[in-house]
């Protein structure tokens, strides 16, 4: 993990983990105060990557986080959250509104019930459990219960008195048109009478994530999370694009949505909704052939030359030393969900405007 001395009062920081088990963004918005977004966990690590980084800057950074928020339930994004909200004693939960409804909550309890796993719907059934225990013992309410982030909603904003800039954080989507697609799906996990509970794996697409949009002062950023570009109106990209709630100044850093994939390019986002080549950050995901491939990377430098990645796509395939057992799985695909975990970090004035970043990159990341 990278050592060094926190921010200070006054600057931004975005720290980009990835991709591990997962992946991670930490926002510093100023005056010890920070929000993460999704987890991730270092191979070979215990602790999540957001609370061992902030461990190394100092204790009183764990009591700084206000807000912890999982763009959607893949576990490729929120391994080791639960942990992440239990470490954090001032953070409030957030999640996509589609998640708040019976169809999910239903499949969080037949899910934990019956299933020893290992998903994204386990890591909700442990954050159900944290928040019962925060509101039996009634230490805090307020972060007892979660925010539901919906289009246009703001779920965070730092403007008290003596602060000298402001700190916002709003959800752009998803759409209702989004959330409806969303139930949809989530119900055919739900298993009729007399059937077993499978074990509930990613599924595309993802509708219901949540993109964000960070104000910080003079500084702003788009966070992507998976949204996906259908072409359809009110959905993804689309409806975010033909908000008329919503009408952010353009982003400065961007981070790219579903790791680089087509599927969730949008070129009206580059247009309308980020500055001319902003600072573009992404992380891979290694599972099949992997993401970004070569013509995404070609694809997002033809936009801005200013891209960075975690770490490398391409990750080892661990090899077994029982000769019978590699070959009966020399046919079969394999998966291999551990990379690197590369870290990404950008500080910036939140006063200074005419400031320049400073861009640091840790354990592989690299600029493309």
């Amino acid at each position: 993990m990278t050592v060094g001395n926190p921010p200070k009062y006054d600057e931004l920081e975005i720290s980009v983990f990835g991709p591990g088990r997962g992946e991670c963004i930490l926002v510093h918005m100023g005056y010890n105060e920070w929000c993460m977004i999704d987890s991730c966990i270092g191979t070979g690590k215990a602790l999540p990557a957001a609370v061992e980084y902030l461990t190394e800057l100092g204790g009183a950074s764990l009591e700084g986080v206000l807000l912890v928020l999982a763009t959607h339930w893949h576990d490729d994004h929120i391994r080791g959250i639960a942990d992440s909200l239990h470490s954090f004693p001032n953070a409030r939960f957030a999640c996509s509104s589609a998640l708040k409804n019976q169809e999910f909550l239903t499949l969080v309890q037949l899910q934990t019930k019956s299933l020893q796993g290992d998903s994204g719907v386990d890591e909700f059934g442990k954050i159900v459990k944290i928040l019962k225990e925060r509101g039996r013992l009634n230490v805090n309410q307020k972060n007892a219960s979660p925010v539901f982030a919906i289009q246009d909603r703001l779920l965070l904003q730092r403007n008290e008195i003596g602060r000298l800039f402001p700190a916002t954080i709003t959800a752009l989507s998803p759409s209702d048109v989004a959330v409806t697609l969303a139930l949809s799906k989530i119900a055919c996990f739900i298993p009729k009478p007399n059937q077993l509970q499978r074990r509930i794996t990613n599924r595309p697409p993802n509708e219901a994530s949540v993109v964000l949009f960070v104000e910080v002062g003079c500084r702003t950023a788009l966070f992507g999370a998976d949204l996906e570009h259908s072409g359809r109106a009110e959905e993804g990209w689309l409806a975010i694009l033909d908000s008329a709630q919503t009408r952010p100044q353009p982003a400065q850093v961007y981070k790219v949505p579903h790791h680089g994939s087509p599927n969730a390019d949008c070129i009206g986002v580059w247009q309308r909704l980020l500055v001319p080549e902003p600072i573009a950050i992404l992380t891979p995901f290694t599972s099949g052939k992997g993401l970004p491939q070569q013509q995404d990377i070609d694809r997002l430098k033809s936009r801005t030359p200013h891209l960075y990645c975690t770490s490398d796509r391409q990750v080892r395939l661990p090899k077994r030393h029982d000769k019978v057992v590699e070959k009966k799985l020399k046919d079969r695909t394999r998966i291999a969900i551990d990379g690197n975990l590369g870290h990404v970090r950008l500080r910036w004035s939140a006063t200074d405007a005419i400031s320049t970043p400073q861009i640091e990159m840790f354990n592989g990341a690299f600029k493309a």
